[in-house]
């Protein structure tokens, strides 16, 4: 069955041909069948509504419900406030970490939009996630304390130990009054040890070169390492869950022509994840439009990996709720098939089992 709503936002997404994405989505307007309500819901799920506000600017005011625009703008505007204020914060942070020789690379968030997205409003994000050693962990924390930052609420009792052996970021945030204004993620690998996703330092030294933003010079990953962070990170922790994290793979595609595909795949193959790399280009050329490299060609076309494709596009064409027992089954499920090694394989199937009764099963007094 086809979903209206989901339609119009694949068509948000396209990078092939604006026009054509305009006249596609009159059409499905004019059809009637759209559901205006579960369309903002959905594009707030996907965090694509800069794209389909976009997208809604170039149709008739009188086709679209009154306000239903001028909300979509609206959050466009503060997204865009939102990130230039992250960004600025990060400038000034970063000013320190230099000083004290601390190595934070800015990955995904307003560093994507600005580089990928060519405008830091045009990409949606809720935190500023940032590269590390986790030998700095340390100096950083102290630092973060200094700056008025609080250790995220569920880490605060964590020692260096636990951080190491259960997590994969150090978090921390700070508020004004209730609110928090700002949110960083320091990762020294994508995700917590069951992943299997520990990529680090050592593996991404070689690919970090110079970058501008707001005339401040930063060390910033190349475009093959932010490819391949993005998949492991859209792909691996979070199973291709949102629209967003497949226009980001599109993104980079479609500016960078020279992503070294042998560092990519040698690198992806060390954690599993050389499957990924094929389901994430798959994707962004079937739902952004962007053309997959003649390099991975061949293997993006295999039956498995379109399989897991169609798996993870009908999860997104159809979820307006993450929590329930069979999305998140069919989410570990892509997890696992995703992945090779039978020793990962058989440690998330170990985890996911864990967390099914947890959530699911146990009485909440018990969790």
């Amino acid at each position: 069955m086809t979903i209206v709503e989901f339609e119009i936002l694949r068509q948000s997404v396209r990078l092939d041909d604006r026009a054509d994405a305009v006249r596609q989505t009159l059409a499905i307007i004019e059809s009637g069948s759209v559901k205006w309500e579960r369309l903002l819901l959905m594009a707030e799920l996907h965090h694509i509504r800069p794209q389909l506000a976009q997208l809604m600017n170039h149709i008739e005011p009188d086709l679209v419900p009154v306000g239903f625009s001028e909300t979509l703008n609206r959050r466009y505007q503060a997204n865009l406030h939102d990130q230039i204020s992250y960004a600025a914060e990060f400038l000034r942070l970063m000013e320190i970490f230099r000083e004290t020789g601390i190595m934070a690379v800015p990955f995904k968030g307003f560093w994507l939009a600005h580089e990928m997205y060519g405008s830091l409003g045009d990409r949606e994000a809720g935190d500023i996630d940032l590269f590390t050693d986790f030998n700095d962990l340390k100096r950083i924390k102290s630092i973060m304390v200094e700056e008025g930052y609080l250790v995220e609420r569920q880490m605060s009792g964590y020692t260096m130990d636990d951080l190491y052996h259960r997590c994969g970021e150090y978090n921390f945030d700070r508020f004004d009054g209730e609110i928090c204004r700002y949110h960083f993620e320091f990762h020294w690998r994508i995700s917590s040890p069951v992943y299997g996703l520990g990529i680090g330092t050592g593996d991404l030294v070689s690919h970090v070169t110079s970058g501008t933003l707001q005339d401040h010079e930063l060390s910033v990953f190349t475009p093959s390492a932010s490819l391949l962070l993005a998949i492991m990170h859209h792909g691996g922790k979070d199973p291709f869950m949102e629209l967003k994290q497949v226009l980001d793979i599109a993104r980079i595609l479609e500016r960078h022509d020279d992503i070294d595909w042998d560092w990519v795949i040698s690198t992806a193959r060390r954690y599993g994840a050389e499957n990924l790399v094929y389901i994430a280009v798959k994707l962004a050329s079937e739902l952004s439009g962007v053309i997959i490299p003649a390099k991975i060609a061949a293997k993006a076309a295999g039956r498995r990996i379109g399989n897991l494709t169609a798996n993870r596009i009908r999860f997104m064409a159809g979820v307006t709720v993450f929590w329930h027992p069979l999305i998140t089954l069919n989410d570990w499920l892509f997890r696992i098939r995703s992945r090779t090694g039978l020793m990962l394989k058989m440690r998330l199937a170990f985890y996911i089992t864990g967390v099914v009764m947890k959530r699911f099963l146990l009485p909440a007094r018990w969790r």
